[in-house]
Order: structure tokens, then C-alpha cells, then sequence
């Protein structure tokens, strides 16, 4: 009788268990919602498998025991179903059952609940004396199809077995611990179940539930000691430990799930005393400042490692299944130092490379304002005064604007050169140009038009405007003088204006007629200024 109301008593505890694991673990299934869901059912089906035992022992009549025994099917039928998923889950972290193996998988538990519930279908799971009518269950034996259920089960619990013992094998150590307590969680109540079926407890009752109550205890320590569901390796799957780049998968709650061995090799540079294991270690404590820089996106960061100075481009991205569930953050570091300085080389070669084109540039430009210069005056030569002469032309003709023009002759200057030498006559040359330099104004165009001769375009000038100008240069070098070898000589000159559209309407017009006034002023006595007849 003691015994009875101990494995009664037994019963109960495993249910309870059974029961508080099912609600924990359904309450936290949005952290790891496929391995939630398959121990919730794991557990719940424990726990009816521990209350119909219950009834068994503590019914008051046989009827109600054989009624019991048969109720009792859905609860081992459904949790080694559920095992089998929970195995799946622990070998390959991001398994998500499809529709079609979830209703495969309810096959078996529907069938035996329904032979046991149906008369007489129920002679095929328990047989003898009085099954027929529910009574006598101490004298029933076992039927075909109780075997073939029981088949199905340990053939389920030992798959079930073996993938977690595959996820214990190929786990990182941080995660074994874990997968041994699932293991030996499973296994207790699978051997008491054994050794009852074998007879090995003779008339006792099925002490299966007290191996359930020593599961849910061990389930209870995995799921607080062990954070079996906030911190489970969720993205072994996804990380290629073969490739350069360092690869680090954090937890929602900042810790490292899963690391390369770049990674590994990356956190032991940057700190010689990061602890021994670094799975499950705080990703702060880890990398601390470098990872506050970066978010769910890409960065640049500088580290400092036993090496010297590191620049890493880090790729920060979510890590969500098929169901959306989020899972943690995957970051990819990859070491950019070597190209970023082939970069900076290349940029600063691009830089100077800019720089010799801006020069050469700048040279061309000088080289072609030299060509349109005379080297002797500094004023523009002939060539550019034709080339230039015809845009302010052309701007005088559409906008219908005046444009004066003057041609100017040093008088007498072969005199010059005769008398005070080619050199006095050079000087002479430029100081009228410096003379014509001052006088015109900022928007004119001033050439040497050859020899001692010199052309002036004044845009928007009228014909008193241009007669004006020529003469008060007339007059100021009239006035002037300059030393040559100690001596001064003077010099004087004579110009001729016409203007535009008076004097001509097309350019070689306009030159003819200025040059026809110089000479104007040169018949008439040298030292004055002529203006062109209008056409």
C-alpha cells in the first residue's frame, strides 16, 4: 500500500513538473519559437501521461483503471512525437517543420487514440480477462497493436536521442552542457519505461512519471542555469568558417552566440585576456566601444591590436527565419587596411596627378597668352588683335552699339634708330605702349599692329570719344621723353580714328578707313590726329 501511495504521489509531483516546464516554456517560445513549441508538447505530453497514472493507482474501482490505462495513450504517443521534433531542432538550429510533416507526425498519436477509445477496437492494444468489458485491468496483456505503438516510440525516442546527441557533438562548447541536460532529461524516464515494460519492477506500477519529475527538474535547471532558450546557437548554420572575413552572430540580449575562426583570431588581438570561451561571453564586454559605432548598417572603424593600427569595414545585419522571429544580429568585419591604404596612394598619386595637369594647364594658358603677345611691348600681337577685333565687331553689329578704332605711327622713327641706335628705338617702342597702357580704358583692345605702329578698339566709343582718346595720347606723348645712354630723346606721333558705322559697316572696312586718316594726319605734317570721313 506504501508503495502505491508513493508512485500516486509520484505521479502527481511529475505532473506538476511537467505541467510548470509546459507553461514556462510556452511563455518564452518567441525567443526560439520551434524548439518552444516541441518541448512545450514534450512536457504536456508527460503531463497527461503522469495524470492518467495517477487515476490508475488511486481510482476506486477497476472500470475507472481500465479506463484510465487506455486514456493514457495520447500523453507518451504525442510527447515521443514532440521529442523527435525536439531533437530536430537541437541538430539543426534553424529546422522549421512544414504543414505536411506536422500532419504526418499527428498520425500515429490520432490512430492510437482512437483504437483505444473504440469498442472493440481497444482488444488490439489490451487483451485478457475482462477487457472486454473494461474490468480485471491487473490480468490484461499486452495487444498487437500496443507493441507496434510502443515500437513507434522507442524507435521515435531513440531518432529523437540521436539527433540530440549529434547537437551535442557538433555544438561549440558553450552550448554541450545544454545538450547533455535535454539528453539525460530524455533519458531517465525512457529507461524507468524500459525496465517496466521488461517486467523488471514485477507487480509495482509504471514508475515512468517519477523519471518524468527527475526530467522536469533537470528541464528546469536548463531553462534558468543554462538559458536554454535565450542563448542557444541560432546561427551556426549560417556562419562559413572558412572564409577571411570575421563573422560574429550576437543574441537579442547582447550576447556572442557564434564566431569564426577570424573572429576568434580578431578578439584575441584586441584583447590577449578575453576569456577562454568566448560563446556566451557579453558582446559588450567583448568589443565594447567598436561595437556601440556601429548599427544595422555599414561603419568604419579603427581598432588597435597587438599589431598596430587595424581599419575593419563592418556589415551589421538582422538576423530573421522564415517566420520573422528575430534572432540576433549577424556582424562581418572585414580588414580594409591594406586596401584602404592602396586607396590613399591612389588617391594622393590622383591628387598630385591633378595637380601636374593644372600646371600643365596653367603652362598651356601661358604659353598661349605669350604666343598672342609681342615680346618686346608686352602688348597683344596682330594675330590676336584680328581674332579678338572680330567678337567685338560682331557684339557692336547685333547690339547696335558704336566701336571707335585709332591707328597710331611713331613719326620719324627710322630717324630713331639711325641716330640713337636700334636699342634707343626699342626703348622708345615700349615706353609708348606703357603710354597707351595707362591711357586706355579697362575694356579696350590694345595691339601692336607692326612695327612702330599700334591699334586701339574702343567698344561703345563714338567718333568724338575715339578722336578724344587719340588725342590726348597724342599730347601726352608729345610731352614725354625718355634717357638712353644719357640722352634724352623725344619723340612724337600722329593717329588716325574711324568709327563704326560711320566710317565703315565690316572690319576690313574700319581698318581701311583708319589707316587712310593716319595717313591723313602724316601728309599733314606729322604730330596729329585725323578722323575718318564718314561713307
Amino acid at each position: 500500500m506504501l508503495t502505491h501511495d508513493l508512485v500516486g504521489f509520484s505521479n502527481v509531483v511529475a505532473a506538476i513538473a511537467c505541467a510548470v516546464i509546459a507553461v514556462i516554456t510556452w511563455r518564452r517560445r518567441a525567443l526560439n519559437q520551434t524548439f518552444a513549441v516541441a518541448l512545450t508538447f514534450v512536457m504536456a505530453g508527460g503531463f497527461w501521461w503522469s495524470v492518467a497514472l495517477a487515476v490508475v493507482v488511486a481510482a476506486p474501482s477497476s472500470t475507472a483503471v481500465g479506463i484510465a490505462t487506455l486514456v493514457t495513450f495520447p500523453g507518451p504517443s504525442v510527447l515521443v512525437t514532440a521529442f523527435m521534433c525536439l531533437g530536430l531542432t537541437l541538430a539543426r538550429p534553424q529546422w522549421v517543420p512544414r504543414r505536411w510533416m506536422v500532419l504526418a507526425l499527428l498520425v500515429e498519436p490520432v490512430l492510437i487514440t482512437v483504437a483505444g477509445a473504440t469498442n472493440p477496437w481497444h482488444l488490439l492494444v489490451y487483451r485478457g480477462p475482462g477487457a472486454a468489458q473494461l474490468t480485471t485491468p491487473a490480468d490484461w496483456t499486452y495487444g498487437p497493436v500496443f507493441w507496434l505503438d510502443s515500437a513507434y516510440g522507442y524507435v521515435a525516442v531513440a531518432v529523437g536521442l540521436g539527433l540530440v546527441a549529434w547537437g551535442w557533438w557538433q555544438a561549440a562548447p558553450a552550448f554541450r552542457t545544454q545538450r547533455l541536460a535535454v539528453f539525460v532529461a530524455a533519458l531517465v524516464p525512457l529507461v524507468a519505461n524500459a525496465a517496466f515494460l521488461a517486467g523488471g519492477f514485477h507487480d509495482a506500477p509504471d514508475p515512468t512519471p517519477i523519471g518524468f519529475a527527475v526530467t522536469g527538474t533537470i528541464m528546469w535547471w536548463a531553462i534558468f542555469r543554462q538559458d536554454l532558450f535565450t542563448f542557444s546557437p541560432v546561427a551556426r548554420a549560417l556562419i562559413v568558417d572558412q572564409i577571411s572575413d570575421a563573422v560574429i552572430v550576437v543574441s537579442p540580449g547582447g550576447r556572442v552566440l557564434d564566431l569564426n575562426p577570424p573572429a576568434v583570431a580578431l578578439v584575441r588581438d584586441l584583447d590577449p585576456r578575453a576569456p577562454d570561451r568566448l560563446v556566451g561571453a557579453s558582446a559588450a564586454a567583448l568589443f565594447g566601444s567598436y561595437r556601440s559605432e556601429t548599427s544595422l548598417s555599414a561603419s568604419d572603424i579603427v581598432v588597435k591590436t597587438s599589431a598596430g593600427r587595424a581599419e575593419y569595414h563592418v556589415q551589421a545585419s538582422p538576423l530573421i527565419d522564415r517566420r520573422h522571429r528575430d534572432l540576433g544580429t549577424v556582424f562581418v568585419a572585414r580588414d580594409v587596411t591594406a586596401a584602404n591604404a592602396v586607396m590613399r596612394r591612389l588617391a594622393a598619386a590622383h591628387a598630385q596627378l591633378v595637380r601636374q595637369v593644372q600646371t600643365i594647364d596653367a603652362l598651356r594658358a601661358d604659353l598661349v597668352e605669350l604666343a598672342s603677345r609681342d615680346p618686346l611691348t608686352g602688348l597683344h600681337n596682330r594675330r590676336h588683335l584680328v581674332e579678338r577685333f572680330a567678337d567685338i565687331f560682331d557684339e557692336a553689329r547685333v547690339t547696335g552699339s558704336t566701336l571707335a578704332v585709332a591707328l597710331f605711327d611713331l613719326d620719324k622713327f627710322k630717324t630713331i634708330n639711325d641716330d640713337f641706335g636700334h636699342l634707343a628705338g626699342d626703348a622708345m617702342l615700349v615706353a609708348f605702349a606703357q603710354l597707351i597702357r595707362e591711357l586706355a580704358p579697362a575694356d579696350a583692345l590694345v595691339a601692336r599692329w607692326g612695327g612702330e605702329e599700334f591699334f586701339v578698339a574702343l567698344p561703345s566709343a563714338d567718333e568724338a570719344t575715339g578722336l578724344m582718346f587719340a588725342e590726348e595720347l597724342r599730347h601726352r606723348c608729345e610731352q614725354s621723353s625718355i634717357v638712353v645712354a644719357a640722352r634724352t630723346i623725344r619723340c612724337t606721333v600722329s593717329g588716325g580714328v574711324a568709327a563704326y558705322p560711320t566710317a565703315g559697316t565690316t572690319m576690313d572696312e574700319l581698318f581701311h578707313a583708319a589707316d587712310v586718316a593716319l595717313y591723313e594726319a602724316k601728309d599733314a605734317g606729322r604730330n596729329t590726329v585725323r578722323l575718318a570721313a564718314s561713307k
